[in-house]
């Protein structure tokens, strides 16, 4: 019998090419599309899953109110985790992990050179219970002892092999790092780098020295100093965190009980679960890549929808080969064949194509990762889950021939003979009323619509963000970054004004200034007071810096709308608002704001000199802050340079030319140059990924919803082929017979349009509420959906329809 199954299904699928390549693609294109996703997603949630099957781990994070705006940080205040170690009973383990920066690390060589690398990261300062709580394998060394000596260092064998290439593992013990021209540290240990995904993606470890932290350490909180803890198993967690915010609050008001005036902000912990922890998108952190929950059950409901779109395209197709099964039937059914036996043929050859389908998914995939690359996280292609991977493939094996070849085999065995023979088998199916597959149809456009209309909007709001007037004019604008060595060396910073004066010589360099860009990822910000009338009489806001020189504000063309700019001084003497700034101090007229002084907390005041119009200083998710900028040279950060706009072919050598002279005045630094419009479109990059994923997912729903519609025209072709005859036989002409038979298709995307748009303006005002600013939802964006969708739903249509109206009446008409 199953030999007997076997035969027929590839008899009958090889019989039907056409159809059989048309159900492999549309079923390869979902299992494809939803394997990618699984891959995705499987990936993001496997995070330290070591940490969260031990239990009870968790991530100190702070929280900061001021202004009654409530900010979450992953750092925490320094000396925190050793108050924590000594103090809080309940607390198994105490885990600092700290990130250092170090500009410059030599790897001295015996008969060669040193090796010399710049501003290398992934270097963080830890004790021994961190290789307690996160578990390495141990290629050379041993962790217990790893850090007897303060100034060992360990390393990842990725960072190894690039220190020491072609130098063993055990070899590696011994050998001398230095760090800043001055720290000699020496190899103690090598650990395998991590398989599974993890945020503990570190690859170099020094030895976090216990010290004594000044008060003024409670106050601050750096982000890249993360706390984890471990607590004893019969600990309870709100204790703890009581305890450790008791602490953390004692500290505190000993600080401001010394203070003449005391910080207005409020500041306690949480202690976040380490399987939250990679989700956390609420909590501020610089350099960290994470992933948001929603997004990702987003992405498995568009997997799920691609699927069920695959399903029904099977089905239709399915259904619509059916009336060309009669005489199969009536035989098998005639000569006693049993209804299992025909539903057990339907779902051998629902089988075999889901088979089929799923290897060609397979290629697919392995396509997708190369031509996705830069859509995918890093890392998914490389990890490997592999009894996730076989119980998915499973399990869709299984769902998908199931889901698709249940309906058409119920059909198919609840035929009966006399009914085949007589030619009413079939009559249901050729009716005007919704029929399932109709309903199906539309089900698929609908999806398909919804697609179209979020991708359409998407697209509209990405081309807003990058277009829009930001405030300052960011074309033809160079920004070289200034390299934390250099900020922090007098004697190197002096230069930097010297360079620019020489970059200014330039034939090709229209302006150059000095400070940081606008718009950036970074910003510093701290509370500045108005003293109306008397000390008692302020207002008070915080107000992100800008450190900025005298030519800034013409470089990026912002438009001073009161008073003057500033001027050159050794020192910070007066300051420029911009009008959000001024009208939070109540001036409603930013001329008012000019001569009136403000000063940082702590601080004297000075006077503001000058307004500025808004400009953004933040991604279009933010709305305007206020802003000051004030003249401070050692905290200039980027060196701005306009380009002469005249001829652009010259850019290249003027850029060239920049180089030379940097490295004539830094010749062991790096140089780091970018285009700032470039950057501008880097900071949405997440939002241009997720445009790109959102209009593939269309392409796709569109597919698989056309080749739907084109078996079920088949299907509807097929059975008035005598009415068309007989129609042409009268006078028929083929438009008019190409609207008869695309009609009622045209009809059922109409409804699934109707049934899509309160859909996609749903899910497009949910997305758009995160943004400040942001497109209105018109009406002629619905309508041109519409449009696409009718547009291709009718071509795919037609291809059947003209194709049924050109044959002869005379083939049509004639009779067996």
């Amino acid at each position: 019998m199953l030999s007997n199954y076997i035969k027929t299904t590839f008899r009958y699928l090889w019989r039907h090419r056409l159809f059989t390549f048309l159900n492999i693609l549309g079923l390869a294109i979902g299992i494809s599309a939803s394997w990618v996703i699984y891959r995705i997603v499987d990936f993001e949630f496997s995070y330290d899953t070591d940490l969260v099957e031990q239990g009870d781990v968790y991530r100190l994070v702070t929280h900061a109110v001021y202004d009654a705006e409530e900010s979450i940080y992953g750092g925490a205040s320094s000396p925190i985790y050793q108050s924590i170690r000594d103090e809080v009973p309940g607390v198994e383990l105490v885990v600092p992990v700290y990130g250092q920066w170090v500009d410059q690390l030599e790897v001295p060589r015996a008969d060669q050179p040193a090796l010399v690398f710049e501003e290398q990261e992934g270097i963080v300062a830890v004790q021994p219970s961190y290789f307690n709580l996160k578990s390495y394998t141990w290629l050379a060394g041993d962790h217990s002892i790893a850090f007897e000596n303060p100034e060992n260092v360990v390393l990842t064998q990725s960072r190894a092999a690039l220190y020491f290439p072609e130098t063993k593992v055990e070899d590696v013990l011994g050998k001398v790092l230095v760090y800043d021209g001055e720290i000699q540290r020496t190899v103690s240990g090598v650990v395998k780098d991590l398989d599974l995904p993890s945020e503990f993606n570190y690859q170099e470890f020094v030895y976090l020295r216990p010290q004594v932290y000044p008060l003024d350490a409670w106050t601050s909180t750096n982000g890249s100093d993360r706390i984890y803890l471990r607590l004893h198993p019969e600990a309870k967690v709100g204790q703890v965190l009581e305890q450790i915010n008791e602490l953390s609050q004692a500290k505190w008001n000993e600080f401001n009980s010394r203070r003449d005036e005391p910080l207005n902000v409020s500041k306690w912990y949480s202690l976040l679960p380490m399987e939250e922890s990679h989700f956390s998108t609420h909590v501020k952190e610089y350099g960290v890549r994470k992933a948001s929950k929603p997004v990702l059950y987003s992405l498995v409901g568009v997997a799920g929808f691609l699927l069920l779109l695959a399903y029904i395209n099977y089905i239709n197709l399915s259904t619509a080969q059916i009336p060309q099964r009669t005489k199969e039937i009536g035989v098998r059914k005639t000569l006693g064949g049993s209804k299992s036996h025909l539903i057990g043929q339907v779902i051998s050859e629902t089988f075999v194509t889901v088979l089929i389908s799923a290897l060609v998914a397979f290629v697919m995939t392995k396509l997708s990762f190369s031509l996705l690359e830069g859509l995918i996280p890093e890392g998914v292609v490389e990890y490997t889950n592999t009894l996730g991977v076989v119980l998915f493939f499973l399990l869709i094996l299984g769902l998908t021939t199931f889901l698709s070849g249940a309906y058409p085999a119920w059909l198919i065995s609840t035929m009966q003979p006399i009914g085949i023979i007589k030619g009413s088998a079939f009559q249901s199916l050729g009716k005007s009323r919704l029929t399932l597959r109709k309903g199906l149809i539309i089900f698929q456009f609908t999806i398909a619509q919804v697609f179209i209309v979020c991708a359409l909007f998407i697209g509209q709001q990405l081309s807003f963000t990058l277009k829009k007037d930001m405030g300052f004019d960011k074309e033809a604008v160079v920004l070289v970054q200034i390299p934390w060595k250099i900020q922090r060396d007098s004697t190197l910073n002096q230069k930097i004004i010297t360079f620019s004066e020489e970059l200014k010589k330039e034939n090709g360099i229209q302006q150059v200034s000095m400070g940081r860009e606008p718009l950036s990822a970074g910003y510093s910000s701290s509370p500045f007071r108005f003293e109306k009338d008397s000390v008692a009489d302020k207002v008070e806001q915080q107000l992100s810096i800008k450190w900025v020189d005298t030519t800034y504000i013409h470089l990026y063309g912002m438009e001073l709308i009161a008073g003057r700019n500033l001027r050159d001084a050794q020192q910070v003497n007066e300051y420029v608002i911009n009008e959000t700034a001024a009208r939070n101090y109540g001036f409603q007229n930013p001329a008012d704001a000019v001569g009136k002084l403000i000063g940082k907390r702590g601080e004297g005041l000075l006077p503001i000199v000058g307004v500025v119009k808004d400009f953004h200083t933040r991604d279009f998710y933010s709305k305007i802050e206020p802003i000051v900028l004030m003249y401070q040279p050692e905290n200039f950060g980027t060196i701005n340079i306009k380009l002469d706009t005249v001829d652009p072919a010259q850019w290249q050598k003027t850029l060239a030319s920049v180089e030379q002279k940097w490295y004539s005045f830094y010749p062991p630094e790096t140089y780091a140059m970018k285009f700032y419009d470039e950057t501008i479109q880097s900071m949405y990059e997440q939002e241009r990924n997720m445009a790109k994923l959102i209009n593939l997912a269309t392409g796709i729903a569109i597919l698989i919803s056309c080749l739907g519609l084109f078996g079920l025209a088949s299907l509807t072709a097929f059975q008035r082929t005598k009415e068309i005859g007989i129609r042409k036989v009268l006078g028929a002409s083929l438009v008019g017979i190409v609207a008869l038979l695309s009609k009622d298709f045209v009809k059922l995307v109409l409804i699934a349009i109707l049934v899509a748009t309160p859909f996609g303006w749903w899910f497009t005002e949910k997305w758009l509420q995160d943004f400040a600013y942001k497109i209105e939802l018109h009406w002629w964006v619905f309508a041109f959906a519409g449009f696409l969708a009718c547009l291709i739903s009718f071509a795919t249509v037609s291809f059947q329809s003209i194709k049924t109206a050109l044959l002869n009446p005379v083939d049509s008409l004639k009779n067996e």
